[in-house]
């Protein structure tokens, strides 16, 4: 596997309730790895007005609401 020499959120571009949604999911990553267990878990819920509700379960529930019109194509 070939060495990632810049970050992830360095490699696209998405709206800012996107990328805090993502770094912070990388960061959960790069913690359990490090542990050495971990489990977590990803819902996502339609809202009113075709917002989407991002529920990240990792102990306690961390919830990201993304509007319709920042959802990537």
């Amino acid at each position: 596997m070939p060495e990632r020499n810049l970050p992830l959120k360095a490699l696209r571009s998405y709206s800012e309730p996107v990328r805090s949604a993502l770094d912070f999911i990388e960061g959960l990553l790069i913690e359990g790895i490090r542990h050495g267990h971990f489990d977590y878990s990803l819902t996502c819920e339609m809202g009113t007005n075709g917002r989407r509700l991002l529920i990240v379960r990792a102990g306690k529930s961390h919830k990201f609401t993304i509007e319709g019109t920042d959802v990537p194509q």
